[in-house]
């Protein structure tokens, strides 16, 4: 069984997976940026593609579980919002070229080796003068919630390394009540990829 079955797997199970409010950080932040085009990465049901789309934003929703898009859509449709949605692993989606003012990669977890390419991918796929946003567990809350290999969870130098070029507007461990009533930290990266291409 492949990992986008597994994830369909888990969706049909109950009828939400994830709490539907965006997360609270994204919230703040998207306070001091103007709407503009959006990517939401391994978007799940799409609680934060909703909410971006909600204050304006240009949103593309990206996931490899078919089940969770289909309940995106059913929300956006109810709601008379405008959403694309594409059914794709987000490696593959990241293989061609895109560009995008807002990406938002919220909760992935893959191995080091793979997340270090991820983001070398997401270096590329920010405007000049765009925004990143990043949020995922900490290694501080090894062993309460979230992956249960340390090699998953992230830290602020692992940020600080990736994206060596990039203004860090927030960098800061937050520990918002997350989708299974746990507290443990996450680690939230607001960066800015500068406007001169050739500096990024």
């Amino acid at each position: 069984m492949s990992e986008a079955d597994q994830w369909n797997e888990r969706y049909r199970e109950s009828d939400r997976l994830w709490i539907p409010d965006a997360d609270a950080s994204l919230k703040e932040a998207m306070a001091t940026i103007a709407p503009t085009t959006a990517l939401d990465l391994g978007c799940g049901e799409g609680r934060n593609a909703l909410y971006l789309a909600r204050e304006g934003f240009q949103v593309t929703a990206v996931d490899f579980a078919d089940v969770a898009l289909d309940r995106l859509r059913t929300v956006a449709a109810n709601e008379g919002l405008t959403i694309e949605t594409v059914c794709e692993d987000m490696y593959s989606y990241l293989a061609h070229p895109h560009r995008f003012g807002l990406v938002i990669l919220a909760n992935i977890h893959p191995p080091r080796p793979a997340r270090l390419d991820l983001y070398a991918h997401l270096r590329e796929i920010v405007n000049p003068g765009g925004h990143l946003y990043i949020i995922g567990h900490h290694v501080d809350s090894f062993g309460v919630t979230g992956p249960p290999d340390r090699d998953r969870l992230i830290d602020e130098d692992e940020i600080r390394s990736a994206f060596d070029g990039f203004t860090i507007e927030t960098l800061t461990k937050v520990s918002d009540i997350a989708d299974h009533g746990h507290a443990a930290p996450s680690l939230v990266a607001l960066l800015q990829r500068p406007s001169d291409p050739t500096t990024a």
